[in-house]
């Protein structure tokens, strides 16, 4: 773009023959005023969201003045608004060719590649920048990204090094560089990143917090044991180093985690670190030695209950505990405790519901429910468990009411969705409108329901209802095929509900 046209992006002054440049006057030919006119008027039209007024009026100008790259430029930015991607390649292209050392006509053409998904293009891009710009840290920083999405790791490491050699060390570089390593398998070279932080850096010790949970993650106790002592040689009283630490030369899970009792006895050990230290267990409690660690681990969580005891987390997780140990009714009161400190987590009111329909207490479970409905209106399974609760206490309008929304919103939960069916025929069956129930039952088959079983048991008993005794023993069957039950079978011998 010339001198001139840039005077016209910058002072908006009237067209005329002759202009004040640099305090000299100096003539336009009236061709260039018309020139830099038509421009402005197609820019103006872009700038005010008038992408098709601007389309024609830069089609134009281009046509009038092939030579000039802001012309180009300015339609491919128009096409782009437009969602004409190929022609905003093929008019930014043309932009680059007239003005190779222009940037950011590079970098908006490398731009469009990768919108469009030609990635290897945009790459090329970026390396032929890098080669004329070679001190934008930027450029280094996409090509790394764009290889990556090239599936080719190796140039993004390539990239990543230059930019290195180019700002120096710095934690956004190496934890790429460490992501790659990962994904490469190379784990030693992984680990190294980190570790070139926390050598370079020492006083900065999260990176040697985590090099040490690198190196626990991948199996190498020896060399996490050593990274942590490190830490606690700077920071004595770190207590992500110190529970870390804390059971690591015990031989059994129960002795490392009455190892844990005086770190999980102390208010000032973080919440989040303490919950941290006890997820390994979770899976245990349900493996034939996880009676040995209920205890223990019950112990730990009475403790998160009485140091923490205004943050739910530390009742969610206990909730948690004793639900894994089997002891349901202690848990139920946990989730609750949960919910009444924090009332923004589903997956909390899931668990409690859950819960409550175990035990059979229904008329608190139709409550929280509805609870649940107001806190997040947009969850299905909480109108689930609404409909359940409300079959039972035989409130069945209200049930068939919260079932057919809570339907709509299923269409990718089909479990959900013919659990839901289910309830509302039983509600219709509960209203003796058997032939509605048979309906909607019948509807399901085709979309999973042939492999419900409470769908086929409850179908079957609509048509007892309705005298069909021949269609009822045949979804019986069919019932008791995919889960047997006494009540099946009895059922099947009598032709009766």
């Amino acid at each position: 773009m010339n001198f001139r046209l840039l005077m016209f992006f910058m002072f908006p002054v009237a067209l005329l023959a002759q202009n004040t440049i640099g305090g000299a006057k100096v003539t336009v030919p009236e061709e260039e005023v018309k020139r830099q006119s038509q421009f402005l008027m197609a820019e103006r039209e872009r700038l005010l969201n008038h992408h098709e007024k601007a389309l024609e009026l830069y089609k134009k100008f281009t046509y009038d003045h092939p030579t000039v790259d802001a012309g180009w430029y300015g339609l491919a930015r128009t096409q782009t608004a437009l969602r004409d991607l190929p022609s905003a390649i093929e008019a930014i292209g043309k932009a680059v060719t007239i003005a190779p050392n222009n940037e950011w006509y590079a970098v908006y053409q490398g731009d469009l590649f990768e919108k469009v998904g030609r990635i290897g293009d945009a790459v090329t891009v970026y390396e032929g920048l890098i080669k004329r710009f070679p001190e934008t840290p930027e450029f280094y920083e996409q090509l790394a990204y764009l290889s990556l999405k090239n599936e080719d790791p190796k140039r993004a490491l390539k990239a990543l090094d230059k930019w290195e050699d180019l700002v120096g060390l710095s934690e956004v570089i190496s934890f790429k560089k460490h992501v790659i390593f990962v994904g490469l398998g190379d784990m030693k070279k992984a680990a190294n990143e980190y570790k070139k932080l926390a050598d370079a850096f020492p006083q900065e010790l999260k990176y040697r917090l985590e090099l040490a949970a690198f190196y626990d993650k991948m199996g190498d106790k020896t060399n996490a044991r050593i990274a942590y002592e490190q830490v606690l040689q700077k920071q004595p009283d770190n207590t992500i180093a110190k529970m870390a630490l804390a059971g690591g030369k015990e031989e059994s899970d129960v002795a490392r985690l009455q190892a844990f009792r005086p770190l999980f006895d102390d208010p000032q050990v973080s919440i989040d670190e303490k919950v941290r230290t006890l997820m390994p267990y979770f899976a245990k409690l349900n493996t034939p030695e996880g009676a040995n660690l209920q205890q223990p681990i019950l112990e730990l969580g009475a403790l998160l209950e009485k140091h923490h005891a205004d943050d739910a987390k530390a009742w969610s997780l206990s909730g948690d505990l004793f639900y894994h140990s089997g002891r349901s009714v202690e848990a139920l009161q946990r989730y609750q405790r949960c919910i009444q400190l924090n009332p923004t987590v589903f997956a909390v009111w899931d668990n409690t519901l859950s819960l409550l329909l175990e035990q059979g207490k229904f008329d608190e479970m139709l409550v929280t429910a509805e609870k649940s409905i107001d806190a997040f209106p947009n969850q299905p399974k909480a109108y689930y468990y609404y409909g359940v609760a409300a079959n039972v206490k035989g409130r069945s309008d209200d049930a068939l009411n919260q079932l057919e929304q809570g339907l709509l919103m299923t269409a990718n939960n089909p479990g959900l969705r013919l659990d839901m069916v289910d309830q509302v025929g039983l509600a219709f069956m509960a209203k003796k409108d058997f032939a509605m129930a048979i309906s909607r039952y019948e509807k399901s088959l085709a979309k999973g329901g042939d492999q419900h079983p409470a769908i086929l048991e409850h179908l079957g008993d609509a048509y007892a209802l309705q005298g069909q005794t021949a269609q009822a023993v045949e979804y019986w069957k069919k019932a008791n095929s995919i889960r047997r039950s006494p009540l099946l079978e009895q059922k099947i011998a009598s032709g009766k509900i």
